[in-house]
């Protein structure tokens, strides 16, 4: 694992050390959460490419290969209503922590901006060269960022729609992004196996890691911001320090590529999940396997945890939403 530091002056290049156990308070033991099977949520959707829980209403909305966006209800798992705008597959999702908000990202090369609550189009946010593979939504509400296949991650107003700056042009194409937990940095997961920081008011990249030998799928900070997960075609989950960019450990147990991955509201377990069919759940502090879920039939491409932590959403190209219980 080689890391760039980005500064003023020249930059430097340091060799990650053996991955290190984490922090006494973060080992701290304790019940580890399990999931258990609630119901099939649309079992005549299309492949499912992205997911995101409302974090005030019993909904969860979904992204599919039919170009639309779908709101559920998770206690009944009826559809409620669907959006439809865009002319490409629906690639990624994102919600406001307010639940005021909802973004989406397609291939068409558009991010749209929703009212959540009514479903009405705020903007079209275009600019995009290449099909948009992620959006994100930072932690107040106020900026999007989006990447895609034009090697660029761009940030956008929420209040007006306009474009804020672009960031890159990187070496490959962008698969996923996110906010850091306090908003000040978004970080990008590349074609070519490269993680960036990006610092999100000089627009300065601030770390570069190369984080897996093939493209990085997925992305996401603990909800302190003190370590980063990451997901890749090569088949492993990866903790980070999201600090200084060194590695904390590897998570081996699927044995094809992974799509997605998420973190609990407490910061204790991991979720991933990818192409050999199941969702693993992970303890962050010892890298142990706590469970392998199964049920979907195709590779599962998104994951979503709900804000209050005690629903687990698993998307796949089967045409199903599964819904899981997480128990404390």
């Amino acid at each position: 694992v080689s890391i760039s530091f980005y500064f003023p002056f020249a930059p430097r290049v340091v060799g990650a050390p053996p991955e290190p156990p984490l922090t006494t308070a973060q080992a701290q033991t304790r019940a580890r959460p399990e999931a258990e099977f609630l119901r099939v949520i649309g079992d005549d959707l299309f492949a499912v490419f992205a997911l995101a829980f409302s974090p005030d209403s019993p909904v969860i909305v979904s992204g599919s290969i039919e170009d639309t966006v779908k709101y559920w209800n998770v206690n009944t798992g009826e559809q409620r209503f669907t959006l439809s705008v865009h002319l490409g597959d629906v690639t990624s999702l994102a919600v406001s922590g307010d639940g005021n908000t909802l973004i989406s990202g397609s291939d068409d090369r558009t991010v749209n901006l929703w009212n959540m609550r009514s479903g009405k189009l705020l903007y079209t946010l275009q600019g995009h060269q290449g099909e948009v593979k992620a959006v994100a939504i930072s932690p107040d509400g106020k900026m999007v960022a989006s990447g895609g296949w034009d090697n660029t991650v761009r940030l956008w107003s929420v209040e007006t729609g306009n474009a804020i700056r672009s960031l890159g042009p990187l070496d490959d194409g962008v698969k996923t992004v996110a906010f850091s937990p306090e908003g000040r940095i978004v970080v990008s997961g590349d074609r070519d196996g490269m993680v960036k920081f990006w610092d999100i008011n000089s627009g300065e990249q601030l770390l570069s890691i190369s984080a897996h030998s093939q493209e990085v799928n997925s992305l996401a900070f603990t909800p302190e911001g003190n370590f980063l997960i990451t997901g890749g075609a090569d088949g492993t989950v990866k903790v980070w320090n999201a600090e200084n960019g060194q590695a904390v450990r590897t998570l081996s147990g699927h044995y094809l590529q992974v799509y997605a991955v998420a973190v609990t509201p407490d910061g204790q377990t991991i979720a991933s999940a990818g192409d050999d069919r199941t969702v693993r759940l992970w303890d962050i502090a010892s890298g142990t396997l706590l469970q392998t879920l199964t049920g979907h039939e195709k590779s599962v491409f998104a994951l979503a945890i709900s804000p209050n932590g005690k629903l687990l959403a698993s998307g796949s190209n089967d045409n199903t939403i599964r819904l899981w219980q997480l128990k404390p």
